[in-house]
């Protein structure tokens, strides 16, 4: 696991759509030392992250090759089109926004089956979320509307809701798409999993 340095500040909705902004630092060093251990070399790895971001920027700074999707010649544009026979990865990550941001459990499974299919042999999926805490969100004053039956949070002053996923929810989806769990941690230094809290899950192709 890396070592903790310092955290930048996030405003109180920003960690629920993307809990990378409030430390994307450690998200960096968490993906660069997961890519080193698949690879077996310092800062060599194919790394995806879709639609990029301060976190992509960073790993290709410290040379790692990434790609964010958005090339449409290499077959990684878009993660719902046709696998073509571009570039295999080390490291897929996807954060909880991506996920949540489907609202049907068959739709968020195509995409976890659509990013394992990016993953080289041995290759990991990184996923990024949030655990589930419905006796808190009751009382959360930043929850608009929770819907237990469609797993659906809307925050106070969003558009659209967002899709929950509990933890062995998807490790199902995840044994569907072909990965074996490797590790499920509260955040980027190995912290342990609580409700309502961050949940970092690695899957290994």
């Amino acid at each position: 696991m890396p070592t903790r340095i310092t955290e930048t500040t996030a405003d109180a909705i920003g960690p629920w759509f993307a809990p990378t902004s409030a430390d994307p630092a450690g998200a960096v060093a968490f993906l660069a030392e997961l890519a080193d251990r698949v690879t077996h070399r310092r800062g060599t790895g194919r790394v995806f992250v879709p639609g990029g971001g301060p976190v992509a920027g960073a790993l290709a700074g410290e040379g790692y090759r990434v790609t964010d999707g958005t090339d449409r010649t290499d077959g990684t544009a878009g993660t719902d089109g046709p696998l073509g026979s571009g570039p295999r990865f080390d490291v897929v990550f996807s954060g909880s926004d991506e996920l949540a941001r489907l609202l049907a459990q068959r739709d968020q499974l195509r995409l976890v089956r659509r990013l394992a299919a990016f993953l080289r042999p041995g290759g990991a999926l990184v996923i990024q979320g949030r655990h589930p805490d419905p006796a808190a969100w009751a009382r959360d004053a930043l929850v608009a509307d929770h819907d237990p039956l469609r797993q659906t949070l809307l925050l106070a002053g969003a558009r659209f809701p967002q899709r929950y996923v509990w933890p062995a929810e998807l490790d199902l989806m995840a044994e569907l798409a072909g990965l074996a769990p490797e590790g499920c941690w509260g955040g980027w230094y190995g912290e342990p999993v609580v409700c309502g809290g961050v949940v970092v899950s690695v899957f290994r192709s």
